[in-house]
């Protein structure tokens, strides 16, 4: 089985959690057997992706493995959409090139990105066509479509669930809300999770630790992390507002943010003058979070919008005690009290009350701590969600071979 994925992000280029997403999966998903074939048919990937942070533009990771990188032009902020879908021009000519050689049985989208590109091979070739939707934008908007731009893109939404022969979505909160906004069939979903690959995380010495113990917490403060992108929907602005309350019981505490752009965040810890008590990291690279992760008392993510919570995983998977809102994905990957902390969302005092109770109460957090790395190991890896992801693949494709097109 030949399939065509297509992402607009795909490292070295990635902005969010999807082309990290599509980045982990490919790898245990190409070379997988298909079930009840009688043969040793395989799956063979190609990745079809923008080129917008450099990187060959083919390179073969393994046999069955090719990351096609197509460069597109630059994205003019002003229409932000139409420039986007006018490039997904781009990557239908280069998918044509690559079906000369050799036809695709599937091809396999995510988000609205690439939805164009998607949807017009799908009716060149009579190719069925999963989308994977990985959020959507009147999620990301609290159910509101604040623009003209926001509303092209719900439409695109839309258009790419309704053109797809089945959907993906990351858990039962993303099924639900594409069934509540788009009117998408239950059975037209199938929940396969986000995953982690533990073994690629890195382990972080006793020397780092106590380097970056000595950086951060030179006078034994308690440790917080925050980890995400910054925007509104991952709430750090509420955590800022809880670390008020938070230095009033516990005034050793310090927060550490990660994440690009983070300092614009400054003005409101100034203002609240807890600037003193807040380290903005900016960017940090993959390993410097993990190591991270390691020396911190806990992670607090206070999304007021997840549809899975990836980050969550990292940390619980790291060994660190979680605090996250109930909101969306989120609520499914971390359970109150049993695998971690979770707060109501767009609440400072429900993150001060769950920091205090992690605080105070440690053999406690110490059994949710272990409870939550086991099930991560158990759940998420990245080998059991590849092979949800090939019996789907199987499944739409047998389903084709026995429809009129």
């Amino acid at each position: 089985m030949r399939v065509l994925l297509i992402s607009w992000e795909y490292p070295p280029y990635v902005v969010g959690g999807m082309g990290k997403h599509v980045a982990e999966l490919t790898p245990f998903l190409s070379g997988q057997t298909l079930d009840g074939t009688g043969s040793e048919e395989r799956i063979y990937v190609d990745v079809l992706t923008t080129r917008y942070s450099g990187g060959p533009q083919e390179e073969q990771v393994n046999e069955f493995l090719r990351i096609y990188r197509v460069d597109a032009p630059p994205i003019d902020p002003v229409d932000h959409y139409n420039s986007v879908v006018q490039s997904n021009q781009n990557l239908v000519e280069r998918a044509e090139a690559l079906a000369q050689q050799q036809p695709y049985d599937l091809i396999h989208i995510h988000d609205w990105l690439v939805a164009k590109a998607g949807i017009t091979l799908k009716h060149r070739w009579k190719v069925p066509l999963i989308t994977t939707m990985h959020a959507t934008e009147r999620g990301r908007h609290q159910g509101h479509i604040p623009s003209e731009t926001s509303s092209q893109i719900d439409r695109m939404e839309w258009q790419c669930c309704f053109e797809a022969w089945s959907i993906i979505a990351c858990s039962r909160f993303m099924r639900d809300e594409l069934q509540h906004y788009f009117g998408i069939p239950a059975d037209k979903t199938i929940i396969i999770p986000n995953g982690i690959n533990i073994e690629a995380m890195v382990h972080c010495s006793e020397e780092r630790r106590a380097l970056l113990r000595q950086r951060y917490a030179p006078n034994g403060e308690r440790l917080l992390l925050f980890v995400g992108r910054i925007v509104h929907e991952k709430g750090l602005h509420v955590l800022i507002r809880a670390m008020p309350r938070i230095l009033a019981e516990h005034p050793n505490t310090r927060l550490l943010v990660a994440g690009k752009n983070s300092e614009k965040y400054w003005p409101l810890a100034y203002e609240l003058g807890v600037e003193k008590a807040i380290n903005f990291l900016g960017y940090v690279s993959d390993e410097e979070r993990d190591c991270l992760y390691s020396i911190v008392d806990a992670a607090i993510f206070p999304s007021l919008y997840e549809p899975f919570g990836i980050v969550a995983l990292e940390a619980m998977a790291a060994g660190t005690n979680v605090i996250a809102s109930s909101v969306g994905g989120l609520s499914e990957v971390v359970r109150h009290l049993e695998n971690g902390l979770t707060v109501y969302p767009n609440d400072p005092l429900s993150i001060a009350w769950a920091v205090n109770k992690l605080f105070t109460e440690p053999e406690a957090a110490a059994e949710r701590r272990r409870r939550a790395t086991l099930e991560v190991k158990e759940n998420y890896s990245w080998h059991n969600i590849a092979r949800q992801t090939a019996l789907l693949y199987q499944r739409v494709v047998n389903e084709r071979k026995n429809t009129d097109w």
